[in-house]
C-alpha cells in the first residue's frame, strides 16, 4: 500500500495507521522542496515529470554481473541505452551518485535511467571522448543574491526555512504579501535575512512599487484562500505582470510559480515562466512508481533531500566549450571528473515548447551536440 499526507503535521499518525508494510509519502514536504530547488534550478519539475512519468524515461534497478569489479565512475559510460545514477546493495541500501571509486560488487543493482528496462543495453565498444572540449576549471562559487516570494500560504514558513539551506551565506529574501505573516517568519537565519513587503499580488501598480529590478530570483505562490482555479488565475494575472515589468526593465530575473491544475500549465506559457510546479501531478505520478518498485522511495528520498545528491541544472559552458561539438559521453566524463553524475541536458531555445520545455534526458551518448552558452545540462551531485 502507499499513500500520500497533504499536511506534514499528520505524518506519524498516518505511519502508524498504515503500519510497516505501507508507504507513506509526505506530499507537502515533497511540494515544498521542489519550490525551492526549482527556485535555483527552473526545470526541474520538467525533469522530475519525465522520471515519473511511464511516457519518458524512468528509473530502475538491475544487476550486471560483467560490471562487476569495475567502479561506479566506470560504468557510467559502460551502457549504449542507459545512464546510471547510483548502487543498490544489500548492505547499503540505496546510494545516489555514490563516490567515483566506489566498487561494484557481486550482488549489486546498478540504478538506472532509460526508457525502458527492454532497451537498457551496455556498450559493445566505449565511446569516443573529446578530451579538448572538457572544461576542468572549478565551478564558480555560489553568490549571495536576492529572492522575492509573492503570496502567501501555509507552505511558504517551510519554504523559507528549505531555503535558508540552501542558499549562499548574506542572502536575502523579501515576501510580498497583503498583510504581513508572523514575526517568527521574518528576521535573519543562519544564511538569510527575511523582510516584508506590503503588496497584491495581483496589481500592477503594487508590483512596480517593489522595485523589481534588484531580485535575481521570484517566487510566485498559489493563493489557498480561494479555490483552486480560480487561484491559478490569479497566478496568471500576477506572472502576466512580472513579465511584462521585467521587459520594461531589462533587468532579467527567473520567475517559479506553483500551479493547481496541470492543464492551466499550457496557458500560462504566455507568460514565459521559468518553471511551474504542479504538485499535485508530481506526487501522483510518484505514487504510480511506488506503487510498480517500493525501493524507488529512498531514490527519490535522496534526490529531494538538501543532505543527499540532488538534481541541478548547471551551464553547460562549466562541463564543455561552448560552440564546440561534443558528444553526450564527453559531457558525461566532464561531470564524472567532479564527482557528479550528468543524465541530460535542457536546450535555452526550446524552453517554451510542450511538453519537454527543452529537456533531454538519457539522450544518445554518441550523437553530435552543440551547447551554447544559455543551454545547462542536468546533473546528479552533492549541493
Amino acid at each position: 500500500m502507499v499513500a500520500a499526507v497533504q499536511d506534514s503535521e499528520n505524518m506519524a499518525a498516518a505511519r502508524l495507521a498504515a503500519g510497516p508494510e505501507a508507504q507513506v509519502i509526505d506530499a507537502d514536504d515533497i511540494a515544498v522542496r521542489l519550490v525551492v530547488q526549482s527556485h535555483r534550478q527552473t526545470g526541474l519539475s520538467t525533469v522530475c515529470a519525465d522520471l515519473l512519468d511511464f511516457a519518458g524515461n524512468e528509473i530502475y534497478m538491475r544487476p550486471e554481473p560483467s560490471l562487476v569489479g569495475r567502479t561506479y565512475g566506470e560504468t557510467l559510460n559502460a551502457y549504449e541505452r542507459g545512464i546510471p545514477i547510483g548502487l543498490r546493495s544489500a548492505s547499503a541500501g540505496v546510494t545516489v551518485n555514490p563516490p567515483m571509486e566506489t566498487p561494484v560488487n557481486a550482488g549489486d543493482e546498478i540504478i538506472v535511467i532509460a526508457e525502458d528496462d527492454l532497451l537498457i543495453q551496455l556498450a559493445t565498444t566505449p565511446p569516443h571522448i573529446a578530451e579538448e572540449a572538457i572544461i576542468s576549471e572549478p565551478g564558480v562559487r555560489p553568490a549571495p543574491d536576492r529572492t522575492l516570494l509573492i503570496g502567501w500560504n501555509s507552505r511558504a514558513p517551510k519554504i523559507i526555512d528549505l531555503l535558508d539551506r540552501w542558499v549562499a551565506p548574506g542572502s536575502s529574501v523579501d515576501i510580498a504579501a497583503p498583510l504581513e505573516p508572523a514575526e517568527t517568519a521574518l528576521g535573519r537565519r543562519a544564511n538569510l535575512t527575511v523582510g516584508y513587503k506590503p503588496c497584491v499580488p495581483t496589481s500592477r501598480r503594487s508590483l512596480e512599487g517593489l522595485q523589481l529590478g534588484g531580485y535575481q530570483h521570484i517566487v510566485v505562490l498559489s493563493d489557498e484562500s480561494v479555490d483552486a482555479d480560480h487561484a491559478d488565475d490569479r497566478t496568471l494575472v500576477t506572472l502576466l505582470h512580472l513579465r511584462d515589468i521585467e521587459v520594461r526593465l531589462g533587468d532579467p530575473y527567473s520567475i517559479v510559480t506553483e500551479m493547481n491544475d496541470d492543464s492551466n500549465r499550457e496557458v500560462a506559457q504566455v507568460t514565459k515562466a521559468d518553471d511551474f510546479i504542479v504538485s499535485n501531478k508530481l506526487i501522483s505520478l510518484l505514487l504510480t512508481q511506488l506503487v510498480e518498485n517500493p525501493h524507488l522511495q529512498a531514490v527519490f528520498a535522496d534526490l529531494f533531500d538538501p543532505d543527499g545528491s540532488e538534481i541541478y541544472l548547471r551551464p553547460a559552458d562549466d562541463y564543455v566549450k561552448p560552440g564546440t561539438e561534443v558528444n553526450f559521453a564527453t559531457v558525461i566524463e566532464a561531470a564524472r571528473r567532479r564527482q557528479e553524475t550528468a543524465i541530460g541536458y535542457r536546450l535555452k531555445h526550446l524552453h517554451d515548447e510542450p511538453t519537454s520545455y527543452g529537456v533531454v534526458l538519457n539522450p544518445s551518448k554518441t550523437g553530435p551536440l552543440t551547447f551554447s552558452p544559455d543551454d545547462s545540462v542536468i546533473i546528479v551531485a552533492q549541493s
